[in-house]
């Protein structure tokens, strides 16, 4: 009697285990592949990127023309 059930878990467990891991790894793959996923309704990062990019050209330019108003203002009190 105990023969048969040693032999009995040792094919469960011999069968089982790879039955397990064949249905566990996909779903865990899976999960992981998501992981890192925007959400569907959520813009790529690469979108967001390029609007932040945008936006600091945009100030960059504004920078710039503030520094030469500042010089025009100043050459134009320096000459009588």
């Amino acid at each position: 009697m105990g023969e048969a059930i040693r032999i009995f878990f040792l094919l469960a467990a011999v069968i089982g285990a790879p039955l397990l891991a064949v249905m566990i790894v996909p779903t865990v793959a899976k999960r992981l592949l998501k992981w890192g996923a925007p959400e569907p309704g959520e813009p790529p990062r690469s979108e967001e990127l390029d609007a932040l990019q945008q936006r600091v050209a945009e100030l960059e330019e504004r920078v710039d023309f503030a520094e030469r108003m500042l010089a025009q203002q100043r050459e134009s009190g320096r000459l009588p």
